[in-house]
C-alpha cells in the first residue's frame, strides 16, 4: 500500500486518512497534476481556467 499525504480543503490540515479526523470531510491530494508538453487537451484546460 502506497501512503500519500492528503489535505483537507475545509480545515487545511494534512493527514494520511481518506477522511479528516477533525471535521470528517473528504481529503484530497494537494499536489497538482503532472505537466506534459505533448498534452493534446491542455488548450481546452487553459481556456476553461481563464474563463472561470
Amino acid at each position: 500500500m502506497k501512503l500519500q499525504i492528503l489535505e483537507c480543503k475545509k480545515c487545511k490540515t494534512f493527514t494520511l486518512e481518506k477522511e479528516c479526523s477533525s471535521c470528517n470531510s473528504k481529503t484530497e491530494n494537494p499536489k497538482p497534476a503532472k505537466y506534459s508538453e505533448t498534452d493534446k487537451l491542455s488548450k481546452y484546460r487553459n481556456l476553461a481556467r481563464k474563463n472561470s
